[in-house]
């Protein structure tokens, strides 16, 4: 859990202040990567190997359209937001 959100990975339940969030199965890969990396910078490029087990920059917005998503489904209804994006450097999930 961070902050007010918790994911069971047994269940891949996703919930933030006691609400059910559903994830597709990439948002859900993403979000768990997050979490075990909560605190720190995770890059693009890492995201990538974890996620589409890619060891190149295919040259596509791909991450950052996964990143909106799930953004969109973790803090747009909630005033702390946890998922940051460090120009340039990658995404952090912590709380703001």
């Amino acid at each position: 859990a961070v902050a007010d959100l918790a994911v069971d990975l047994l269940s891949r339940e996703v919930t933030r202040a006691g609400q059910r969030i559903e994830l597709q199965s990439r948002e859900f890969s993403l979000l768990e990567y997050l979490m075990r990396y909560a605190g720190r910078v995770v890059t693009k490029t890492m995201i990538l190997e974890h996620i589409w087990d890619y060891s190149f920059d295919p040259q596509t917005n791909v991450v950052d359209v996964l990143v909106c998503r799930l953004r969109n489904k973790v803090d747009k209804d909630f005033p702390k937001k946890l998922i940051h994006t460090l120009r340039g450097v990658g995404y952090i999930l912590k709380p703001s």
